[in-house]
């Protein structure tokens, strides 16, 4: 009997969870979106929604079967639980960037939106740590099943398993924020450009950066470019409306773009065009046409 209703509160649990996570998108933008996310991002939110349901009928089992001794668990399901649920907003943090700076957290939005991955991380993680430490706490007080995954599971050395588990969720979740911090100052602070500075355009809810990255006279011109939305998708090919315009009258069309595919609320890469002449004393990206925008200019000078 405790086993079937553990069972049916871990899967109502997860339920809960996957449904905090359309809401929280359908609010931001719309049901369709929501669905659309669900797809794209659904391995993720189907470990963090199964291992949130595990542990919490695991914790429901200890509390049916122990009563006043499963007291100790409490407060291990509840973190793990809050960081599960932490790590499913911060997979649609970005959408809500329209309205979080008006109760003054829009840099809270940012933050979970460019540590997305290494928080959903987190949440998995967390969610593995506490099933093995209810499993520990099952095994501690002598449980025996008769039958089924849970007895096999019982028959390990689960204190060597926890160990294992928290080590590994330490170096694994450590590991990947400190690779996004890494990856982000590289996009942010191309390497050698001389000294050609990012620009931004903001516009109709479009904000594009374009900052030169390795400028050379010798070599192909390249810019590496972010660009991020909430309003629809940015559904457009970057080598068929950009221009690139220097001082002696030259006009050149992109040879290739090396990045995010078209579509989407967020793309970067790289933009390359023919190198330049020596002695060009500035050039002029324009890039055209991008939400009822003709002509987004970016200028430098280069002497």
């Amino acid at each position: 009997m405790y086993k079937n209703k553990s069972i049916a509160i871990g899967v109502l649990g997860a339920a809960g969870l996957f449904g905090l996570y359309l809401v929280v998108l359908t609010l931001s933008e719309s049901f369709s979106h929501a669905l659309a996310q669900l797809l794209e991002m659904w391995y993720w939110l189907a470990l963090l929604v199964s291992g949130f349901g595990v542990q919490l009928g695991l914790y429901s089992f200890i509390r049916m079967n122990f009563r006043e001794k499963s007291r100790g668990s409490t407060a291990e399901v509840a973190a793990s639980g809050g960081i599960s649920t932490g790590a499913m907003i911060a997979c649609c943090a970005h959408h809500l960037v329209e309205v979080l700076p008006l109760i003054g957290l829009s840099a809270a939005a940012l933050f979970l939106a460019k540590y997305q991955l290494p928080f959903i991380l987190l949440g998995i993680f967390s969610n593995l740590v506490g099933i093995v430490m209810m499993l520990v706490i099952i095994q501690k007080h002598g449980v025996r099943p008769d039958r089924g995954v849970l007895k096999r599971l019982l028959s390990f050395n689960l204190g060597k398993i926890r160990t294992v588990s928290l080590i590994l969720a330490v170096t694994v979740v450590t590991t990947s924020f400190l690779l996004v911090s890494v990856r982000a100052d590289t996009e942010t602070k191309p390497d050698r450009f001389l000294e050609l500075g990012p620009l931004v355009n903001d516009e109709n809810a479009v904000s594009i950066e374009v900052a030169p990255i390795e400028f050379d006279f010798n070599e192909p011109v390249q810019f590496h470019i972010g660009i991020n939305t909430h309003q629809g998708d940015l559904n457009f090919d970057l080598t068929l409306i950009s221009l690139l315009e220097d001082n002696q009258g030259n006009v050149f069309k992109p040879i290739s773009w090396d990045g995010s595919p078209s579509g989407g609320h967020h793309r970067s890469g790289v933009l390359t065009f023919p190198r330049l002449d020596d002695g060009t004393q500035w050039i002029r990206l324009t890039i055209r046409d991008v939400y009822d925008v003709p002509e987004r200019i970016f200028e430098w000078k280069l002497l």
